[in-house]
């Protein structure tokens, strides 16, 4: 009952700074982010709420990253607090070791991976998906909806508006000239309605009560005026709509089914990255226990420090499997902080290591 009772007490602990922390590197990767999407999608017509949503559907393609970040940092800092309150010394005076005091990090951790591989085989991809489409949506309204009124906008390649006044929401023009540059002439069309609409991947002009100039390049003493009731004006096509068909955007059975390399070589980095909490996790109570008193300021060394060894070694293991074929490859990372989490873990539960750096004497 005694030992069940320090499990949930650490277990407490460490999920209670996982979480303060993983929120943390969440906001902190998010407000990077955000800058660039914001260039990209905020204007006229998109609210905050718009901007807010694609952020959002955002957070689950970072989980893979920020979770082990999150628990080596809040095993480090759970098991240094410990020994800075004693109660490492307390514990191990009452018969309990080291080992039995690692079981809540092999139980979260064991946990953070299953959940890291549920999340970057089957949430990531629709997040990715649905990120992409959000903002291709909100492009394509912000490019239809940015004109302002009693100024001249070309949102359009070799389209020029000017409005009396507009309504960006309905897409309604009032007193309005567009002007339209052709190959071979220039049209100029002035109206009193005006609507934009888009209809599959084209975005149209309808214009009520209107008259259009014509002028061409090759004949400009002769211009011709045309009065019309109703006229609809192609103003612009957008690109065909992304196929998603990248392996960042399938999901692992969709991978499975892919023959390429590149699918296998996605399959193999996502196993390493959702691995990444429980062998970090372990390593970082390690280290947690033969650490000195007073030596957190170290420990959020190691922790950054492994982090960033683990993230260079997981980039040049994917660049080393697609060079070489071989898509096993990017479980290099894995394999060699296993084999040293290993050692050093071995060492601290036998009490044989101390690391009498940066304590506090």
């Amino acid at each position: 009952m005694k030992i069940k009772v320090i499990h949930r007490y650490i277990n407490v602990e460490i999920l209670r700074v996982f979480f303060l922390t993983l929120g943390l590197f969440i906001f902190i990767v998010l407000m990077d982010r955000a800058s660039t999407i914001a260039k990209t999608v905020l204007g006229q017509g998109i609210s905050l709420l718009d901007f807010l949503s694609v952020l959002t559907k955002g957070i689950p393609s970072i989980l893979g990253i920020t979770i082990p970040m999150s628990f080596i940092l809040a095993v480090l800092i759970v098991f240094i607090q410990l020994e800075n309150n004693n109660e490492l010394v307390a514990l191990k005076s009452c018969g309990i070791s080291v080992k039995e005091l690692s079981k809540p990090v092999f139980f979260i951790g064991t946990i953070l991976s299953l959940f890291a591989f549920f999340s970057l085989m089957f949430i990531m991809p629709k997040s990715n998906v649905a990120m992409k489409k959000e903002i291709e949506k909100l492009i394509r309204k912000k490019i239809t909806l940015s004109i302002s009124s009693k100024s001249f906008v070309s949102n359009f390649p070799g389209v020029t508006f000017y409005a009396e006044k507009v309504y960006p929401q309905e897409g309604y023009l009032e007193n309005f000239m567009v002007s339209l540059l052709k190959k071979e002439e220039i049209i100029t069309i002035f109206a009193k309605k005006g609507i934009l609409r888009t209809k599959d991947d084209t975005v149209f002009l309808d214009i009520q009560d209107g008259t259009a100039q014509v002028l061409d390049w090759k004949k400009p003493e002769s211009v011709r005026v045309l009065d019309f009731k109703n006229y609809t004006v192609k103003l612009y096509k957008f690109r065909e709509k992304e196929k998603f068909s990248a392996p960042k955007y399938k999901t692992l059975t969709s991978l499975i089914s892919t023959p390429s390399i590149e699918a296998k070589v996605e399959i193999f980095k996502r196993i390493s990255l959702a691995l990444a909490p429980l062998i970090l996790g372990v390593l970082a109570f390690s280290f947690g226990v033969s650490l000195p008193r007073g030596s957190l300021g170290v420990g959020i060394l190691v922790a950054v420090f492994s982090i960033v060894v683990f993230y260079v070694l997981y980039t040049f293991s994917e660049k080393m499997a697609y060079k070489n074929g071989i898509p096993l490859l990017s479980l290099l990372p894995d394999f060699i902080f296993l084999v040293f989490t290993a050692f050093l873990y071995n060492q601290a539960i036998k009490e044989k290591v101390r690391l009498n750096i940066g304590g506090r004497w």
